[in-house]
């Protein structure tokens, strides 16, 4: 008996040193909202390469300010809660639906993307907007927020992206997608 008694003094006073740490890691959890407007277009063709034939760009302006697919000037608000130490995130996005039905606004679930030097998420074709890949990104001091949306075309050449970013498929985006120009 005097062994047991022991024993859980140990893992009392062991969980006791443990607490308080677990309780340091939650309490640097980093939340915050970011509102940026898809201002940017550019056609990016099927193998993820930037389109660069002005008549495809021109396409995509029209694609992505249509009634039927009115991304571009439109805001995107993405809510965020990122642990920096553990690396456990979520985000969401929301955006004006496209359509001009119910609801008005959708708010897109987004997973985390792993990419190197900066906070991503994304959601590839997700049931909301079953057409679209929907992207953010902050950097590592959750600073310089980036929304986009990948309007995917399985009728041409190329795919329509319209961001917050007028460098999108020339900056960040082209290194983590590793698109070769």
């Amino acid at each position: 008996m005097k062994k047991y008694a022991s024993a859980c003094l140990l893992v009392a006073s062991f969980a006791t040193f443990l607490i308080p740490a677990f309780a340091k890691a939650e309490d640097k959890v980093v939340t915050g909202t970011a509102k940026v407007k898809l201002q940017s277009v550019t056609a990016v063709l099927q193998n993820g390469s930037p389109d660069t034939n002005q008549r495809d760009i021109a396409v995509c302006k029209r694609q992505v300010s249509s009634p039927s697919s009115k991304y571009l000037g439109s805001t995107v608000s993405t809510t965020y809660s990122i642990n920096p130490q553990s690396l456990i995130m979520s985000a969401s996005s929301s955006l004006p639906s496209p359509n001009e039905t119910q609801p008005l606004e959708l708010t897109i679930p987004l997973k985390p993307l792993g990419i190197e030097g900066e906070y991503a998420f994304g959601a590839f074709k997700p049931a909301e907007l079953p057409n679209t890949y929907v992207l953010f990104s902050v950097n590592k001091n959750f600073k310089s927020p980036q929304s986009s949306v990948l309007v995917l075309n399985d009728k041409q050449a190329f795919n329509c992206l319209v961001s917050s970013n007028a460098n999108a498929i020339h900056g960040s985006l082209k290194a983590k997608y590793k698109v070769a120009e």
